[in-house]
């Protein structure tokens, strides 16, 4: 396996980079491109290696995006931008780097699994077609997400959802319609999809979100298969990779592998 650094974009104040791992030998090899997650506002390409590495022994390439943050200012939808921008690199030159382009899925976690839903289901983004989606505890609809944590809404960029999108559901309702994955979806996409939760998720309520997306998934025929984790809460994914013997993650890597095996056609 070997692990290289490729930029797809060098213009702006940051350049758009992947970490991209890479089986042992020759190729062309089917691609999984990974979004990582860190509630929009932090985050890092890196914490979704150990999966890269592990797919990769398996003869699967793995590419984990970068894809800009609300550190200091609202991102929306520059972020969503950056993964379609990210995709459509890997689907026009994957063959550069030994690549089947046209066996690529999409795996996003978390705030990752927003964004990359978002990409794929959106008609305002032109996103090439993807074999299958994954998506992990992820984020579906903003509405419910900001009510969930109104808590911590005292002031306007107190929340990250808002902080992601610049305005509040009061300011901007419209806004939170067209960026919630969930409200985007039609009948014409059908892409075979993953969702991977835990039941004792606080961060992102299952019951609101993957669940609730699943269930919209499926009534637009959508090739659809859940898998809850009962006693798994929020993060595991991205601290424990698959091989940790007894993680969240290992008990999960047996469904993600059959599923991408699956959608490759191997």
């Amino acid at each position: 396996m070997t692990m290289r650094q490729i930029e797809i974009d060098a213009t702006g104040d940051r350049p758009l980079m992947a970490d991209l791992h890479q089986p042992e030998g020759k190729g062309p090899w089917p691609l999984v491109v990974g979004v990582s997650g860190g509630g929009w506002v932090k985050g890092h390409r890196r914490v979704l290696n150990p999966w890269g590495a592990w797919l990769a022994k398996k003869g699967i390439a793995f590419a984990s995006i970068d894809y800009r943050r609300a550190e200091t200012e609202a991102v929306f939808p520059g972020n969503v931008k950056d993964v379609v921008q990210a995709l459509s690199f890997f689907a026009e030159s994957g063959s550069d780097f030994d690549l089947e382009a046209r066996n690529m899925i999409v795996l996003g976690v978390s705030a990752g699994a927003h964004l990359s839903s978002l990409a794929l289901l959106s008609n305002a983004f032109e996103t090439p077609n993807v074999a299958g989606f994954i998506g992990v505890y992820g984020v579906y609809d903003l509405m419910v997400h900001w009510q969930a944590d109104l808590w911590r809404n005292a002031a306007p960029g107190a929340d990250k959802t808002v902080a992601m999108l610049g305005a509040t559901p009061f300011d901007d309702p419209q806004l939170y319609h067209s960026a919630s994955p969930l409200r985007q979806i039609t009948y014409d996409k059908a892409f075979p999809t993953l969702l991977i939760w835990g039941q004792l998720d606080r961060e992102v309520l299952p019951e609101y979100q993957s669940a609730a997306f699943s269930r919209a998934l499926q009534q637009a025929h959508f090739p659809v298969r859940n898998v809850e984790l009962p006693d798994a809460g929020h993060l595991w994914f991205s601290e424990d990779g698959p091989e940790v013997p007894g993680s969240h993650s290992s008990r999960v890597a047996p469904d993600i592998f059959r599923f991408i095996k699956r959608q490759i056609g191997q």
